[in-house]
């Protein structure tokens, strides 16, 4: 392999290089823009989570117009914008603390959030580093720390995706291809989700000698513009996202005629008290009963609907009702 014609530390001279940096820092730009208008469009006032989102995406665009400058000023506005980008990365893991928070318990919540505080020291001493290396002071302190970069970064990352597959195929019993059919919006989320992955490794050994590229490295910007995207895609935590599916899945399923068309069917209901049970029945167009409605009753009521010949028939739903989302009883 050639040896590279860019100075580690400095502006990168060699044109390919500065063709690969400038047009990754291109992308980075151009896609927080455009995820940042996406979220204006969908935030809604007053939800915390939303705000967030919108100030990760802000935080992380200076650092994408470094190459415009010249030294000693390019070292200084990278060096100093490197501390927003930092303060975004950092968010993100709140962000997704935030979004995963309804699936954990409480202490594992704790342990997760605390990590993230505990790392902050890192990224201290990461931006002396920063600053000594891209200003041609110090090479050493930074060529060292820079590979413990995803490992202050990245794991909370991973784990979020982890669990969140978790829950969609034991919680909520959602295959892969089955969820990305009835919400092809979440498709994209878990797409993108894996393809940040791939960026966090291609990053990690692009720091290390595995992958030689003359000092230029455009994958941690993927990674961040892939991270950035899951936030965006779906602005509500994860759980409130998979209830929603859930309950259009259940209406998929089943298909209560009396919640879908405009006749009202007969619907009957034993009510079991400390006397006995007691027997109603309701007639006529006005009784249209929704899915919603049926997730309403309390446990004691059993509903059933009254077929063209007078025979009750079981209602076509039975779920057990639970805080961790709903499960067919046996």
């Amino acid at each position: 392999m050639a040896e590279p014609t860019s100075t580690p530390g400095s502006k990168p001279t060699d044109t390919a290089h500065l063709t690969i940096e400038a047009w990754s820092q291109g992308f980075l730009i151009g896609s927080l823009l455009i995820m940042a208008s996406i979220t204006l469009a969908n935030m809604r006032s007053g939800v915390l989570l939303h705000k967030l989102i919108l100030v990760e995406l802000v935080l992380a665009a200076p650092n994408g117009f470094f190459t415009f400058f010249n030294p000693p000023i390019w070292g200084w506005y990278l060096s100093s914008t490197a501390v927003l980008l930092i303060a975004s990365w950092t968010l993100h893991n709140v962000i997704s603390w935030m979004k995963n928070k309804p699936f954990l318990q409480p202490r594992g919540s704790l342990i997760y959030i605390s990590t993230i505080v505990l790392v902050q020291p890192y990224w201290v001493l990461e931006l002396y580093a920063n600053f000594t290396y891209f200003n041609n002071i110090n090479h050493r302190i930074f060529v060292s720390s820079r590979p413990l970069e995803a490992l202050c970064r990245d794991p909370w990352w991973i784990f979020t995706t982890a669990n969140l597959f978790w829950n969609i195929k034991y919680r909520y019993e959602f295959g892969l291809i089955e969820i990305i059919r009835v919400s092809p919006r979440f498709g994209i989320l878990l797409f993108s989700m894996c393809l940040s992955l791939l960026f966090i490794a291609l990053d990690l050994l692009a720091v290390t000698p595995v992958l030689g590229l003359g000092g230029i490295n455009p994958f941690w910007k993927f990674a961040s513009v892939f991270k950035c995207l899951t936030d965006t895609i779906i602005l509500d935590d994860f759980k409130t996202a998979l209830d929603k599916l859930s309950r259009h899945k259940m209406n998929q399923i089943y298909q209560l005629p009396f919640s879908n068309s405009g006749i009202g069917l007969p619907v009957d209901w034993t009510e079991m008290n400390g006397r006995g049970a007691v027997r109603a029945s309701c007639q006529g167009s006005d009784d249209l009963v929704s899915v919603q409605q049926v997730e309403r009753v309390p446990n004691n009521v059993c509903l059933s609907i009254s077929t063209a010949d007078g025979v009750p028939s079981p209602l076509p739903i039975a779920f057990m009702r639970g805080d961790k989302g709903y499960k067919k009883r046996e």
